[in-house]
């Protein structure tokens, strides 16, 4: 097969598959299953109904789609035509598919839901919105194949709208070189563990031998079998059927999260690759009857967008019994960063988001910019061809972030070790500073979560009567704990540093939330302030 390289197109890189491996089983959802030929006929048809329809290159299209076939058809389909994808959470509110709209200034809205009424009218005229039904096999007519039009690697293929823990969502802007980057660099992964391992790399295959056998021994040299639990308006869902489909793996797409039906799926398909956010792993781990499914299969569970916490990622770890990869990335990077190796030890998978991906480069900074040495705490920069253009028509709030030397000023706090190992430890803005000292959340949390009783923790700093900020702690317990906020507390003393205790903790049944998962610390922050967050006592 034709290598995969940044001066395709992302057309060309599913063509280049295809090409090679037309019978072999690309894409399963439901009751669906397609071969990378059936695919391609799907995409060829569907792009060149859109090129009857009148879309033509530049024109925005907001997608409103679960994931599944159709998203991925109308996603190629549109690159072939040199259209530009928008795709947000089919779950959205209307005001924020107005306010995007408006942003964006989209030709075309695909829905796989009617619209409402008020929506409907609010839209800008100038929209022409398609029930989804229209692009299926079925409905679409028969008619001759045209030539896609010219497209280039560097042109705008998606505007991919930030989750939001910041309360300010933008669109980043990315090109099908970008998008297809993060791909590249697995790819140079996957060929330095089957074609050209190193001395160092030999010894580590050897012990992954050991601690994966026969997973391993399944796996290796052939197609992986992806099943992805998330949303494809998220960069992680992008990504993720993006590396199955240009790496010429299958892809099992569950368009709405069920634990029951993703074991089921597990068992059923011989999944190797499992990819969910850690709030889903969770919930599938107390299944009833979990240890009864078959998961043998499984050589790598993925996750990330979200926090994963120690206890949660080893027991992913014992009750999986595959390797655990928590990636870095982001909306703006194109995807994966970082990411831990099959043969990494449990505790730097558990602990560490790994090393940076090939060709991808990354610096700590100070304040001021300076790199700092291992073990240093300081923001995360990433250069690489994955790293946006910008921020859709805000060219103030790209300038924040994307400096004149191409590297992208993540917010996050981090430290790299002597290996090259990268431990997140909070976001810049979410840094509390109390009595002088810098006191980071994410080791606050760390802690929170250890205890047996406690699902999820969310610190924050909120403005004090004196100046410093006090640490707040929002926690989630188990079903059935009867656990107190001063018991909580008491949990903190002794294993945290004085400055480091919550002065107030409250107990929630739920976080606000993004879409992928995450926490909103602004919104928490803001229920602090305006003293809604929970009736509970302090606990002194």
């Amino acid at each position: 097969m034709e290598p995969l390289t940044l001066r395709m197109t992302m057309y060309q890189a599913l063509r280049r598959v295809t090409e090679d491996r037309p019978r072999q089983e690309a894409l399963i959802c439901g009751s669906t299953r397609l071969t990378y030929g059936q695919l391609q006929e799907r995409v060829d048809r569907t792009g060149t109904f859109l090129d009857h329809r009148g879309i033509r290159k530049e024109d925005r299209l907001i997608f409103l789609l679960p994931p599944g076939v159709d998203f991925i058809t109308l996603f190629f389909a549109a690159a072939r035509q040199g259209a530009v994808v928008v795709p947000l959470d089919p779950r959205a509110l209307p005001q924020r598919i107005i306010q995007v709209s408006e942003q964006v200034a989209p030709a075309h809205l695909v829905t796989a839901e009617p619209l409402s009424a008020p929506l409907l009218q609010e839209l800008p005229s100038t929209i022409t919105v398609h029930p989804v039904e229209k692009f299926s096999p079925g409905r679409m007519p028969e008619q001759p194949v045209a030539s896609p039009p010219a497209v280039a690697p560097t042109d705008l293929l998606a505007i991919l709208y930030t989750s939001g823990t910041t309360g300010v969502p933008k669109g980043a802007m990315h090109t099908h070189r970008s998008l297809i980057a993060p791909v590249v660099a697995t790819l140079r992964v996957r060929e330095l563990w089957l074609h050209r391992p190193s001395p160092t790399r030999l010894i580590r295959m050897g012990r992954a031998l050991l601690r994966y056998r026969e997973r391993l021994l399944r796996a290796a040299g052939r197609p992986q079998i992806f099943l992805s639990t998330v949303g494809f308006h998220t960069i992680t869902g992008i990504e993720v059927f993006l590396q199955a489909l240009l790496m010429g793996d299958t892809l099992i797409v569950q368009p709405h999260f069920h634990p029951v039906e993703a074991l089921e799926l597990i068992q059923r398909e011989r999944a190797t690759v499992l990819i969910a956010v850690p709030t889903a792993l969770a919930v599938m781990l107390r299944v009833e009857n979990f240890d009864q499914y078959d998961l043998s299969s499984l050589l790598i569970c993925g996750t990330g967008s979200a926090p994963c916490p120690p206890n949660l990622a080893r027991e992913i770890q014992q009750r999986l019994g595959c390797a655990l990869h928590i990636g870095f990335g982001a909306t703006e990077t194109g995807g994966g960063v970082a990411v831990p190796d099959i043969g990494d030890s449990r505790e730097d998978q558990a602990e560490t988001v790994g090393r940076p991906l090939p060709g991808i480069e990354v610096r700590i900074a100070d304040d001021q910019g300076r790199p700092l040495p291992p073990g240093e705490v300081g923001e995360l920069w990433v250069r690489g061809e994955g790293v946006m253009m910008g921020y859709w028509g805000t060219a103030d709030l790209t300038a924040q972030v994307l400096d004149e030397e191409g590297w992208y000023h993540t917010g996050d706090l981090a430290v790299m070790d002597e290996r090259g190992y990268l431990r997140i430890v909070g976001r810049k803005k979410d840094m509390i500073i109390r009595g002088g000292r810098n006191i980071y959340p994410e080791a606050i949390e760390r802690h929170l979560v250890s205890h047996p009783a406690i699902r999820e923790a969310a610190v924050v700093g909120v403005p004090g009567r004196l100046g410093d900020e006090e640490i707040w702690a929002f926690v989630i317990l188990e079903e059935g704990s009867d656990l107190t906020p001063r018991q909580i507390r008491e949990y903190c003393r002794g294993a945290l540093e004085t400055y480091q205790i919550p002065q107030v903790v409250r107990i929630l049944p739920d976080f606000p939330r993004t879409s992928t998962g995450k926490p909103q610390k602004f919104r928490l922050r803001e229920m602090a302030l305006e003293g809604k967050a929970g009736n509970q006592k302090v606990g002194e």
